[in-house]
């Protein structure tokens, strides 16, 4: 610990007050740093792009594209790590926020096959109810909870719609639009992969899951929380609003004989960069309401 730390209910230390200076309006935001790395090479070169990893596991890359200021964050896996991510930038950023999620994902359908990219308009959440396996009434108690879908922002969704189908779209990566996606709490048990070592109880969630749900498309860990804090953001003394939308290509099968069809390596690494690019351009062609970064924004040189 760097810097002293005055507020446990919202803890900021030096780094954390430093990032209102090096975080854009614009932000995009994957969880894999070596995706970002793979297409932050097509932000202006000068000025010189900010560039910090951090004790929170984060990698931040903050410059201009197309003379646009725009952020790169990498964070990782999992709810936590947006949360932590949506929050403490939503802290230090003044005005609205345009958010795009570059993702992946596992397809639940045929109509989503691996290599695709999705761009879902709603995302819901897929939980562990614990009360399943401990208390009283546990027989009771299904293993797993569904959530009610969460909207995309509808104007960012078709920007970063259209924008993926006029330059990623071929051939061999058709670019769908599916109505609903399910964000899971867990990598394993809450997404239905077997594992005989612990008692998950999920054998036939997918199923479930779809048979409850039959829009649901796609799997992953991120997009709904995403689509929730947005949704329930406050605006501050400044009227501000937060507008998120996500795009992932699709990994692997979920569903079907089992087989479990996985991506090429070779097609993620012809993927990652166009699909970067396209976001990039997704989001600068977006009108925040705050078109420039607050007074007294520093850009590194």
């Amino acid at each position: 610990m760097k810097d002293k730390i005055s507020n446990a209910n919202f803890p900021k230390d030096g780094c954390t007050t430093s990032q209102s200076k090096r975080v854009a309006n614009r932000v995009i935001t994957v969880g894999d740093p070596a995706r970002l790395h793979r297409f932050k090479r097509f932000l202006d070169a000068e000025p010189k792009p900010f560039e910090l990893s951090s004790a929170r596991g984060y990698t931040t890359v903050t410059g201009r594209y197309r003379g646009v200021p725009v952020t790169l964050i990498a964070i990782g896996m999992g709810v936590a790590m947006v949360d932590f991510f949506v929050r403490e930038v939503r802290a230090v950023v003044e005005g609205d926020l345009a958010i795009i999620r570059f993702g992946s994902c596992g397809s639940l359908t045929s109509s989503l096959p691996v290599g695709s990219i999705g761009v879902p308009e709603q995302a819901m959440t897929i939980s562990t109810n614990y009360a399943h396996w401990h208390g009283d009434a546990a027989a009771q108690e299904p293993p797993y909870l569904f959530s009610p879908a969460i909207p995309a922002d509808p104007g960012l969704h078709d920007s970063l719609l259209s924008t993926l189908e006029n330059a990623v779209a071929s051939p061999s990566c058709k670019v769908h639009a599916p109505k609903l996606h399910a964000s899971a709490d867990c990598f394993y048990s809450s997404q239905g992969r077997i594992d005989r070592n612990f008692a998950d109880d999920n054998d036939t969630l997918i199923d479930d899951l779809v048979a409850k749900n039959p829009d649901c498309s796609s799997l992953e860990m991120e997009t709904a929380h995403l689509f929730h804090l947005a949704s329930i953001s406050r605006p501050s003394a400044t009227p501000s609003r937060i507008r998120a939308a996500a795009c992932h290509m699709v990994f692997a099968g979920r569903r079907g004989d089992g087989t479990g069809d996985f991506i090429d390596p070779d097609v993620v690494a012809d993927l990652e960069p166009k699909v970067g690019r396209a976001c990039l351009d997704a989001i600068i062609g977006w009108n925040v309401e705050r078109e420039h970064p607050p007074a007294g924004t520093v850009w590194a040189k």
